[in-house]
């Protein structure tokens, strides 16, 4: 090949990454430029159109720059495009802070936010606390930036982002060290396969930041048992590791939980292989006996303190027995009973499964392939045939978990073992996508080559999109957006501080309670107030309640109930007549925050 086309291919290349860039610089301007005035339904259709013209036309330019840049040369070209891509990932990951959300997550975030505002008023320290992780990170953050805790701890959301999104190809490259596999394993690494709205969010939460994290231990992982017998480097990566797996620990005990039961069966192939195969590939590798001892020294140390592991053991494995032997109801019911739910609104089972988990059923049959090459010994995969062992069967330990955990009454915690269970999947998957790729190169040359390569370009671009469109909650997949405005932070700070000792708050699917620990930050789980049930509604709130109350209806609780749930159980007319009834007087309200007085005596 001469010299001009191949420049003239660069050139067209460089003109491409030129164009994405300035399409990725738009879009966050504009996202900016148009923050979030009130509570917002959902981040996707609150966001003006151009953002995600610019974040889809920033990763396509990536994705199809990444893989025409197929030599050495393009070493520079190919960098910026990974460059470029994950740019556009970070955008989006981090759209809550770019709009300017004053908060983003509810439920557990809310409290999680509280705990940090106790730690850093200095009410409870890091060690009161089972896992305190992101609370203790948000504290450095708002010292060393200045920005409120709010924020502060939406950065740490972002920042587990970007570890899972540059550690997932780094550990792939680590497996396979080639320029094509890193490539495919960056973009699969932006599906963030493990958020699924379900147990792990892209908002506060400490398993679903331990998690995303828990990408660089498993980097570290496979660094660590390709050193050989280069002692300089294990010790090297060793002490790394053993450090991350600290981290770990404070991040989620839980999490640490379920990586010793990986490593165990880990360190179990690689004891049988130095006993059976002592010439294989497994057995010439380091072992990781004193990471996984070391790990489960850390786990107990911190675990002996907290009542709560021996506890929560005690609950699921009771449950368990119960349900095994016909006296308790496992997670089906659980099932069953949305399934009715998202019936009665129009949806279905099927539906949200798609919606939710279509890219990770695509991901687990793409790594159940490489599982398959590796069993019938296939050549081209016996570089990581190890490494594909080892997951394999840490993966097969992870879903005896997720069993015990579906088995268990009211329990979503499966989904917790499924979350990581998706960061072995994402490995796995973009190892044999980059397989199945390369094999397509290896037919470029025909058409069938060059209509598989755009094929498969088209075909992860949507791929990415089906994805992303499910990790932000929002009615799309019948739910609604965890977005907490200033309006009504501000409306429960007022409200708190007016509050009457003798007179209980009630409001809408027991928010209240969470809004008390962001706002007081408790040390304990504040559980006084109550939640109006359908019940309080229909009979009269008034007639309902034997003493006085006040009533929170919020922004957030009109649009949830009627856009997201559809009216399945308050409408909006439903909740305008239950206030306007005798004895009921609103005593505040800022446009996202009203509060009302119930006057039983009204009656």
């Amino acid at each position: 090949m001469s010299q001009q086309p191949v420049s003239r291919r660069r050139l067209r290349l460089k003109i491409a990454l030129s164009i994405g860039f300035l399409s990725v610089a738009a879009a966050a301007l504009v996202a900016h430029a148009n923050p979030a005035t009130g509570y917002e339904i959902s981040i996707y259709s609150m966001t003006p159109d151009r953002v995600w013209a610019g974040l889809i036309v920033a990763f396509v330019v990536a994705l199809s720059v990444a893989l025409a840049s197929t030599t050495g040369r393009d070493r520079g070209v190919r960098s910026a495009a990974l460059v470029l891509g994950g740019t556009a990932a970070t955008v989006f990951a981090g759209l809550p802070i770019v709009r300017g959300y004053h908060f983003y997550g509810q439920h557990d975030a809310l409290t999680h936010l509280g705990w940090a505002r106790a730690i850093s008023e200095g009410t409870i320290t890091p060690f009161d606390l089972f896992y305190p992780g992101i609370h203790t990170v948000t504290v450095v953050i708002n010292a060393a930036l200045g920005i409120p805790l709010s924020r502060s701890m939406l950065f740490v959301v972002l920042l587990a982002s970007l570890v899972f999104f540059v550690f997932v190809p780094l550990c792939v490259g680590a497996i396979v060290p080639k320029r094509l596999a890193v490539v495919v394993a960056t973009f699969s690494a932006f599906l963030l396969l493990p958020i699924t709205t379900i147990s792990m969010y892209m908002s506060a939460h400490a398993m679903s930041q331990a998690v995303l994290f828990s990408a660089l231990f498993v980097y570290l992982f496979a660094k660590y048992v390709d050193a050989g017998r280069d002692v300089t480097t294990v010790s090297a990566i060793g002490v790394l590791f053993a450090l991350v797996s600290i981290a770990i620990v404070t991040y989620h005990p839980q999490l640490a939980a379920h990586l010793i039961v990986v490593f165990l069966g880990i360190a179990t192939v690689q004891y049988l292989a130095r006993r059976v195969a002592s010439s294989g590939q497994i057995a010439g590798q380091t072992p990781v006996y004193s990471q996984l001892l070391f790990l489960i020294a850390v786990f107990l140390l911190w675990v002996s303190n907290h009542g709560f592991v021996s506890d929560t053991i005690t609950y699921f494995f009771g449950s368990v027995v119960e349900v095994v032997f016909g006296d308790g109801v496992g997670a089906g019911s659980s099932v069953t009973t949305q399934g009715a739910s998202l019936q009665a609104i129009g949806g279905s089972l099927l539906e949200i499964f798609v919606k939710l988990f279509f890219p990770q059923l695509v991901f687990t049959l793409l790594a159940g392939l490489l599982v398959l090459g590796v069993l019938v010994r296939w050549n081209r995969l016996e570089s990581v045939r190890a490494e594909t062992t080892y997951f394999v069967v840490g993966l097969s330990g992870l879903g005896c978990l997720f069993v015990i955990y579906f088995l268990t009454p009211g329990s979503k915690m499966y989904f917790r073992a499924f979350g990581l269970m998706m960061l072995f999947v994402t490995i796995l998957g973009s190892i044999s996508l980059s397989v199945i790729l390369a094999g397509l190169r290896r037919r470029r040359s025909g058409v069938a080559g060059r209509s598989g390569h755009a094929l498969f370009t088209v075909g992860f671009s949507v791929l990415v999109i089906l994805s992303l469109a499910a990790v932000f909650p929002s009615p799309y997949i019948y739910n609604a957006s965890p977005h907490v405005s200033e309006g009504e932070i501000s409306g429960y700070e007022t409200a708190f501080t007016n509050q009457d000792e003798g007179v209980g708050i009630v409001g809408l699917r027991g928010t209240a309670n969470r809004y008390d620990d962001a706002v007081n930050g408790n040390a304990e789980r504040m559980r006084l107030h109550e939640s109006a049930s359908e019940t309080a509604f229909d009979d009269g709130l008034v007639t309902h309640y034997e003493s006085d109350r006040y009533l929170v209806l919020t922004s957030t609780d009109y649009q949830r109930e009627q856009r997201a749930y559809q009216g399945l159980r308050h409408t909006e007319e439903g909740l305008n007549s239950a206030t306007n009834k005798p004895g009921i007087h609103q005593i505040q309200s800022n446009g996202e925050f009203n509060l009302y007085y119930i006057n039983s005596d009204s009656e």
